[in-house]
């Protein structure tokens, strides 16, 4: 027997139809967001992340061009890397006749290129960092009989040379640069450095040649701003604050250094990377009253919370 549906059955019918079509609708979403290649895979992306990256560590190569990429592209038993290779264009080696940025390692890929080091409160630098080498053939050169320190790129007696960077070079840095920033926004300016700011006990580069103050005014990395460099060295003219305040400057600005409240070897590390990235023109491993000026400056443009304890006190010592 055939019977004919009443109103109340038509009715359900009619929503089992639209439930259907809804569900046919989310399902027909859910696979638009799924992971390519993965079938059944739903993305939706957690509001609880952010980026591996914080930190840009820039680095000079000491080779030409040809030598670098052997050397962070190749098997070794000290294996290195980076995530960038930037081409010097002067170098015979590279023989290309457009200047284009190699890239070596993905940036969500861990590169080897930071190796023991330290940043405001960081410490394997290579989890967090972006890592890009310049090709710029610095050298350094030591009499035979001196011997070369074991844990550093040079001993103390040593004389260096620093190539300019050409122009065609650092336009395409800085092209790289803005585009790793654009991707993780959680770079803070301070933290784009050199190789010797993160390890200044062992490494020297980028070296004082490069033009940090150019990049800075392109909207990459920290500077300082001259009227309050002027205010400090006003001060400190009359007052220096101690070793141990500007120790703690130093620190709080990103540095790894033990606070002795000497002028200590380490120290003077740590005095030369922040004048090569500062004040490559008086590179002198002191204290000078330029030297802390600069530096307060940053303090306060960059840390201004943290300002307060380290001024000097008259009276004090």
């Amino acid at each position: 027997m055939i019977v004919s549906p009443s109103p109340g059955n038509k009715m359900n019918q009619i929503n089992s139809k639209a439930s259907s079509l809804i569900l046919a609708s989310v399902l027909s979403m859910a696979t638009a967001c799924s992971t390519p290649g993965k079938t059944g895979t739903v993305v939706v992306d957690s509001a609880n992340q952010d980026s591996r990256v914080n930190v840009i560590v820039l680095h000079h190569t000491s080779e030409d061009f040809q030598g670098s990429l052997n050397i962070l592209t190749q098997p070794s038993n000290y294996p290195v890397s980076s995530h960038y290779l930037v081409p010097d264009p002067k170098d015979p080696t590279y023989g290309g006749e457009d200047l284009k940025v190699y890239s070596l390692v993905p940036e969500e890929q861990r590169a080897w290129h930071a190796g023991y080091s330290y940043w405001k409160e960081q410490t394997r630098l290579n989890n967090v960092s972006v890592g890009i080498e310049i090709v710029n053939e610095t050298y350094c050169h030591r009499a035979k009989n001196m011997v070369k320190a074991d844990t550093a790129d040079w001993p103390s007696e040593t004389i260096c040379f620093y190539p300019d960077y050409p122009e065609t070079q650092i336009a395409l840095v800085i092209d790289l640069v803005s585009g790793i920033l654009s991707r993780h926004q959680e770079i803070k300016p301070t933290h784009v450095v050199g190789h010797s700011d993160i390890a200044p006990q062992r490494k020297i580069d980028p070296g004082p040649r490069f033009p940090w103050e150019r990049l800075y005014e392109v909207g990459i990395g920290a500077w300082y701003d001259d009227a309050t460099v002027i205010k400090y060295w006003e001060q400190f003219n009359v007052l220096m604050p101690t070793v141990l305040q500007m120790q703690e400057a130093l620190h709080i600005y990103g540095y790894k250094i033990e606070q002795t409240g000497e002028l200590d070897e380490q120290t003077r590390s740590v005095l030369r990377a922040f004048q090569h990235h500062f004040l490559p023109y008086r590179v002198s491993k002191e204290f000078t009253v330029e030297t802390a000026a600069t530096l307060y400056a940053l303090v306060e443009k960059y840390y201004p919370d943290d300002l307060p304890p380290l001024l000097p006190v008259p009276g004090e010592e």
